[in-house]
């Protein structure tokens, strides 16, 4: 069954009627969202890698939910105290399970922000739209909007997009054979088969890594012998690195990309020198470091996380964390009907139409897919001064 974005969108007209309809009435209304805080708490959950070899890429992701959530505590015109749950799948779909029902037993728990990677989202997304809690990640495996999750918002652009842009920005290099390149995890196959499939005759693969290992010699070879003049890796950095390494000392020294599974400062310390010199990431997710808006944003995080702060999608996560805040602060209901506030946060992100935050504009269709295009895919470079990917623009400028 799709949801009726009308619907939500009558539920949130019918919520500012009741707010117009107190401020009218003499009566004192404690429950009046954007209000003072009254004694009571929710919580906004959060679960993705956060600890472990994937930790480089969700760390950034709980940064930017925690300084929304910090800001908005600070403000304090949200009805009730929010807190952040955190629950560290370390990106494993066999560990997110017990985790998501963690979550979902917390009685104060009103929306999740995760989880992070594919592969836990399609373990977990059944659990969290059964309980009626929206759930808006970073997984960007196309076939997740597919599955019927009545809570799930993407909150980033999908591989079939990504894969569509790498591909043409690949090709705009002029190159004549590309070598794919997985470590077949959800995420990694998905973005990777979306790439050669933009590619056609150029591609050639994919050839299959496994993750943990750190011998690639077997790969390295066949790569060798394909010959190509470029290269394209699917995975996450504990792979992308040493793997760009050892393609490196056996003589492979072509443009090497990857994505936002390895788009992290940790890649140039495992590919070293050779291995980083030319490497690039596509991914869907904006640099705030060039956006005037995102300034705020930036020097905040810095501050609170450090000079490499924002990470990457932490502007993407900390906007939607800001979405499920605004809704709750229109709820104008009982706080502690948990049911009702997790279904108020549904209905307003089903009615949602370009909400802007610092990245970009927010909206979902009926199964949602985020409602983006090729301008939210970026191009990133190694930067051998910077130690990390620095931008180089929207892919769709770049062609």
């Amino acid at each position: 069954m799709k949801r009726s974005k009308w619907l939500g969108l009558v539920a949130i007209l019918s919520v500012f009627a009741l707010i117009g309809a107190a401020c009218g009435d003499d009566a004192e209304t404690p429950d009046a969202g954007g209000g003072p805080q009254q004694d009571c708490d929710w919580t906004i959950g959060t679960m993705g890698a956060l600890s472990g070899d994937y930790a480089s890429v969700g760390q950034p992701i709980a940064d930017g939910v925690e300084y929304a959530v910090n800001q908005a505590n600070e403000a304090g015109d949200v009805p009730c105290t929010l807190s952040v749950q955190t629950e560290d799948s370390q990106g494993d779909p066999n560990q997110a399970p017990p985790l998501a029902r963690s979550l979902v037993d917390n009685d104060e728990l009103v929306a999740v922000v995760g989880p992070y990677f594919s592969g836990e989202t399609l373990a977990t997304g059944k659990i969290f739209s059964q309980a009626g809690i929206t759930m808006t990640g970073t997984g960007t495996n196309a076939t997740i909007d597919e599955q019927g999750y009545e809570t799930w918002f993407r909150g980033v652009a999908p591989d079939n997009i990504q894969g569509e842009v790498a591909a043409q920005y690949i090709a705009a290099q002029g190159v004549s054979k590309v070598a794919v390149i997985h470590d077949n995890q959800d995420y990694s196959k998905g973005l990777a088969d979306e790439v050669a499939k933009g590619l056609g005759d150029l591609a050639v693969g994919p050839f299959i890594i496994t993750p943990g290992e750190t011998d690639y010699s077997a790969v390295v070879s066949e790569v060798v012998d394909a010959g190509p003049d470029f290269v394209f890796y699917g995975g996450y950095t504990p792979e992308a690195g040493p793997l760009a390494k050892q393609l490196a000392e056996a003589g492979v020294t072509v443009p090497f990309m990857t994505d936002d599974g390895a788009k992290d400062p940790t890649f140039g310390e495992l590919a070293g020198k050779e291995g980083s010199a030319n490497a690039f990431a596509s991914c869907p997710c904006v640099d705030p470091l060039k956006i005037d808006a995102a300034a705020s944003f930036v020097e905040g995080m810095r501050a609170e996380y450090g000079e490499n702060a924002p990470g990457t999608f932490a502007a993407d996560m900390f906007d939607v964390t800001n979405i499920i805040i605004d809704a709750l602060r229109s709820y104008d209901g009982d706080v502690e009907d948990i049911d009702a506030v997790r279904a108020h946060v549904v209905e307003y992100f089903d009615a949602a139409d370009g909400i802007a935050g610092v990245a970009k504009n927010y909206s979902w269709n009926d199964d949602g897919e985020f409602e983006g295009g090729p301008g939210d895919i970026w191009i990133y470079e190694w930067s051998q001064k910077e130690n990390n990917f620095v931008s180089v623009g929207p892919a769709e400028d770049l062609l």
